[in-house]
């Protein structure tokens, strides 16, 4: 341990300081207070415990969904154990996303560049370049971008060792490592796998000078292990997006492409964030380019010149380039081949803009420059140390300057702590006593404190206006997008389309201004006009809570969220004969059922957005039953989407019960238990079982392997 000491002493000073750095600029994040901005949300204990990324069905908002961005699932485990302990987000992001973002970013960039440069003054280098560019200080409110990428730093690192010590074992820890990216952000992890597989055809063909043989195949087999490896490790999500057809299809990434106009290459070459200031940031309001970031890539490609014999060098050029060409968008030049990516090349649509492509751009950056200060202090003997290091105080300070408005609290963001306003901790405890189901629509959006849970989900009135079929198709006369909310609101069937869909609470704001979230002017209207308009609609009941600002009224004829009809559910007409069914919520993706004396054929409603995955079961129900069965729920011609768009399932009593799995009473009628489920469920358990053994033999194999190794070199 001594020895081990000795020799690395000068590597664990450099990462002491990186740490100590790290600890100066983000100062604020080591405190427990709330931390919020746009993109990244506060939440509550009780949300947490709601919170179902481990499903395939999410229910918390907007009528329910099909989850696409299921590989969170592990992210968000982790977040509910928190709040199993009654603590909100602003404790579980500390431990989980900031304390260990800002650790691993700091050790792992250094220790990769400390393996390509054998240097410690430029791995240094290396690493407060990665760290400290605009693209990651702008993009804050994205965190998780941020969070996802020291873990592929760390994934390329093992496989870089491994592909030279051709020990299978590396390979498979540095898959664990591009999982953990994946976990963060799948599309951090998607880049990476492609930067690995770049470095293996380059490794094989250009360090190794192998030639397409038999060879050259074999090793790359070998080499390509972890890609398999990689496969089986997300295939908790993977075979229920395979199951729901959504794995190339989906709502994401069927998005057009965005921000065409914030970015060209010169953006790209300079490492500039479109929307950096210097301070505060301008979001979607191109700003120009200082004119000393010019300096940044002048460094970069000096150092490429400078270490051209380097191959390892060469190759993060190219990678530079790539990103840099990819980053650019549409701009020149060739400006289709972007698009083309995007419609050809499974999973690149997840990127309907290009800045995530700034990752590469980062990362080559940080080996040139770093390669450079390498150089510099290798070859440059007569030149005065002093000065050799004022030249690195100088390129560090391009970037460190960067973090200026960090310190300073010019920028906002995620930057500066927040606190939640006393009106919206009475409105919690308020929706929280209830234990009935509804759902609660928020105009014109939902704040960031707004409460919600698995029991009482939230409706954004800005997203409702597209997802209800009935809005949506409404012409849009009004000047502005807050005049429009209220105009829907008072068409003649909204109130029955919000009975339908278990609406019980119409939520206004208040004006967070203490908290940089005051949202109102994003819709055309100040809060005042909402406020007026809602008071004059009829079938709405202006409510006290308690709350000085927070409006609430009540839709008094709500229905269930589960509910039996006698005729098709319609938003129509309101329906006479309406029923309440008894129901147990397993998870968001089960339900159970249970309805006594039944006598003739009635409809089954589900308060959730119709999709053709939910199933009906009547009798028993097993989750494996549904892989290995044929014909196992009720036939799909009897799930029917009702014109509030969603789910209705019209059962025969006779047919459904004439296979015995019915209670039959001594008056004729039946007792009939059963399930409500969504299918693909099934597969992700069967995933999570997989992923499981993998991680576990994976683990003891490497364990076993590393000790053998070990053992060995006590051995010699």
């Amino acid at each position: 341990m001594k020895k081990f000491i000795s020799k690395n002493r000068y590597a664990m000073y450099s990462i002491g300081i990186l740490l100590i750095l790290s600890t100066v600029v983000y100062w604020r994040w080591i405190s427990f207070t709330i931390f919020s901005s746009g993109d990244w949300p506060y939440y509550f204990p009780e949300t947490f415990n709601s919170y179902p990324f481990s499903f395939t069905w999410l229910n918390l908002n907007d009528m329910g969904f099909a989850n696409i961005i299921a590989w969170r699932s592990i992210l968000a485990t982790g977040q509910s154990i928190f709040a199993v302990l009654d603590l909100g987000s602003n404790i579980s992001e500390k431990f989980l996303i900031f304390w260990p973002t800002l650790f691993f970013a700091n050790v792992f960039s250094f220790l990769l560049f400390k393996k390509i440069l054998k240097s410690n003054i430029g791995a240094v280098v290396g690493s407060i370049v990665f760290n400290y560019s605009t693209y990651y200080i702008t993009a804050s409110s994205a965190f998780l971008l941020y969070s996802a990428s020291p873990w592929v730093l760390l994934s390329l690192l093992l496989y870089i060792n491994a592909l030279e010590s051709r020990k299978v074992y590396i390979q498979a820890f540095s898959g664990l490592a591009l999982f953990v990216a994946g976990s963060y952000d799948f599309r951090v992890a998607y880049i990476g796998g492609f930067l690995l597989l770049s470095y293996c055809f380059y490794f094989l063909l250009v360090i190794e000078r192998l030639r397409f043989s038999i060879n050259f195949f074999r090793k790359l087999f070998s080499s390509s292990l972890i890609f398999f490896f990689f496969g089986l490790l997300n295939i908790y999500w993977i075979l229920p997006m395979i199951k729901l057809g959504s794995l190339t299809d989906n709502s994401v990434l069927s998005r057009g492409l965005f921000g065409n106009e914030f970015l060209n290459i010169l953006y790209a070459l300079t490492l500039y964030h479109p929307f950096w200031t210097g301070g505060k940031t301008t979001w979607f309001i191109v700003q120009p380019i200082i004119t000393y970031f010019w300096l940044i890539p002048i460094l970069a490609f000096l150092g490429l010149n400078l270490n051209r014999k380097n191959k390892n060098i060469l190759f993060f050029g190219f990678v530079a380039l790539v990103g840099i060409f990819f980053t650019k968008q549409v701009s020149l030049p060739f400006p289709d081949i972007y698009p083309w990516l995007n419609t050809h090349l499974i999973g690149f649509s997840a990127f309907r803009e290009a800045s995530k492509f700034y990752f590469l751009v980062v990362l080559g950056y940080s080996v040139l420059i770093g390669s450079f200060v390498t150089y510099l202090f290798a070859n440059y003997k007569k030149v005065n140390i002093y000065s050799k290091y004022l030249i690195v105080f100088l390129i560090s300070l391009l970037f460190l300057w960067n973090v200026k408005p960090i310190l300073t609290g010019e920028i906002s963001g995620v930057f500066l702590s927040r606190h939640i306003p006393n009106d919206y901790s009475i409105l919690k405890k308020y929706i929280l006593k209830d234990k009935e189901y509804y759902r609660t629509l928020w105009i014109p959006t939902i704040s960031t404190w707004g409460i919600y849970t698995e029991v009482h989900p939230e409706l954004n009135m800005g997203v409702m206006l597209t997802a209800y079929d009935y809005w949506n198709n409404r012409n849009d006369s009004s000047p502005s997008y807050g005049k429009r909310m209220i105009q829907v609101m008072n068409l003649p069937l909204s109130n029955n389309l919000l009975d339908i869909s278990s609406v019980k609470y119409i939520i206004l704001p208040l004006s967070d201004k203490s908290n940089d979230g005051d949202f109102f002017s994003n819709f055309g209207e100040e809060r005042q006009f909402y406020l007026n308009q809602l008071n004059k609609i009829s079938w709405l009941k202006k409510i006290e809570i308690g709350t000085k600002e927070i409006g609430v009224y009540v839709n008094e004829n709500y229905r269930p969220y589960i509910y039996s009809t006698k005729q098709v559910e319609t938003i129509k007409k309101v329906n006479p004969e309406v029923y309440k069914v008894n129901y147990e919520i397993v998870n968001p993706t089960e339900y159970t059922f249970h309805i006594k004396n039944v006598k003739n054929s009635f409809y089954l409603n589900l308060s959730e957005n119709f999709n053709s995955q939910w199933n009906l079961r009547v009798g028993n129900f097993s989750w494996i039953e549904v892989i290995t069965k044929n014909n196992y729920f009720l036939d799909s011609k009897y799930h029917k989407k009702n014109d509030a768009g969603l789910n209705s399932f019209y059962i025969d009593v006779a047919k459904a019960c004439d296979t015995g799995n019915c209670k039959i009473n001594t008056d004729g009628s039946y007792d009939i238990s059963g399930t409500l489920y969504f299918s693909p469920q099934s597969y992700m358990y069967l995933g999570v079982i997989i992923t499981s053994t993998v991680i576990i033999v994976t683990m003891s194999l490497i364990l076993l392997m590393f000790g053998k190794d070990l053992y060995g070199k006590r051995r010699k």
